[in-house]
Formats: C-alpha cells, sequence, structure tokens
C-alpha cells in the first residue's frame, strides 16, 4: 500500500500498477591532473515512480491536488513484511493521455515520479 500527502495526514493512494524505487547518488566528480577520477558522493538518495495503466477522473483529481500543494511531500510504502516506510519527497510534474470510454473521461500512460528530498 502507498500513501502521499502532507505529513501526517497521507492520504491512501490506489489502482497503481507498479511501484519502481531506486537510489541515485548526489555525488561531485573530477579529474586531477593525472587523469585520475576522484568521485565524491555526498549522499544516496531514492526516485519512486507510480505508474498506472488507466485512472478515472476522481484518481486523477486526487493526483493533481496532491501535486499542487506546496512543498515537500510524505511517501509512506508499506513493504512486503508489513513494515512502513516514511520518505520526504518531490512530486514533479506529470503528462497524461486522455480517452473517452462509455462517456466518461479516463486516462492513461501517467507516470508519477517522486524524489527524495
Amino acid at each position: 500500500m502507498i500513501w502521499l500527502g502532507v505529513k501526517n495526514a497521507e492520504e491512501l493512494i490506489s489502482n497503481v500498477t507498479t511501484l519502481s524505487e531506486e537510489e541515485f547518488e548526489i555525488k561531485r566528480e573530477n579529474r586531477t591532473a593525472s587523469g585520475k577520477l576522484v568521485v565524491d558522493i555526498i549522499a544516496v538518495k531514492k526516485k519512486f515512480t507510480l505508474n498506472y495503466n488507466m485512472l478515472i477522473n476522481e484518481e486523477l483529481d486526487q493526483l493533481i491536488r496532491l501535486y499542487k500543494i506546496q512543498g515537500t511531500k510524505s511517501l509512506v510504502v508499506q513493504r512486503k513484511d508489513g513494515t512502513k516506510n516514511q520518505y520526504n519527497v518531490f512530486f514533479q510534474p506529470f503528462a497524461r493521455e486522455n480517452f473517452m470510454r462509455a462517456d466518461e473521461w479516463h486516462f492513461s500512460g501517467v507516470s508519477i515520479v517522486l524524489e527524495e528530498v
């Protein structure tokens, strides 16, 4: 399960097809006069990608509302063993494709990228 929102008031995010999680390094690198590569790893952070096959209006509205909240968001991920991990994240802008189905708008191609701050 996944929750997102203001810290201590996160909302359950439903209908996520896949959650991708990866680490990335914040680093400074340079070459010395001899050509040797010197790397200073400042921090290792996480990037989360929430992918959706299809969303209805209410689900998309929730994501847009959460995106518009100023400042960082709190992401809570419940792991397979039941433990929960909390991350402070930046919610990046996202695109979507609109299509009409049974006289109602649906949305596909939605990927939400959340980067740990």
